[in-house]
């Protein structure tokens, strides 16, 4: 007899179905936010740069105040889009806490290094003052996210 090599699936009929594509980790509104936020840290880190090249401090205390504010501002932006992209990488949910806290703490960090070379372009404040506001801005951090309902 001639047996002909059948296929392990000859006469049967295969079905598919369609399964729907699974979204994304990060929500597309998020993505927006943190890639907007990112853009305007690589804007600002610019100018900061440019403007720490070009101005003396200590013959223009008014345009270094600027950039001191501007560095201030890469950093809370900068900071601000790495937390979000790292507050994201554990379990999904809880995106709007997750997004204020993420901004709160950009926020304090920017604050902290502009207003600290601000004060250093004035002639005020040293390192133990940077300490002490370092500390204090923890303490603060850790408080209110401890009083926050729905806490991650």
């Amino acid at each position: 007899m001639d047996e002909q090599p059948t296929a392990p699936f000859a006469g049967k009929v295969l079905r598919t179905t369609a399964t729907p594509p699974t979204p994304p980790r990060i929500p597309t509104g998020d993505q927006r936010l943190i890639r907007l936020l990112a853009i305007g840290a690589l804007v600002a880190g610019f100018l900061t740069a440019a403007g720490g090249l070009t101005i003396d401090p200590l013959d223009e205390p008014t345009r270094a105040l600027a950039v001191a504010g501007v560095l201030g501002l890469t950093v809370a932006l900068g900071l601000t889009s790495l937390l979000l992209l790292r507050s994201f990488r554990g379990h999904p949910g809880v995106w709007r806490v997750r997004r204020r806290r993420s901004l709160r703490r950009g926020l304090f960090a920017g604050a902290l290094i502009g207003g600290y070379l601000a004060l250093r372009i004035i002639g005020l404040g040293g390192p133990t003052g940077l300490l002490i506001a370092a500390l204090l801005v923890v303490v603060a951090e850790a408080a209110i996210s401890r009083s926050e309902i729905d806490s991650v």
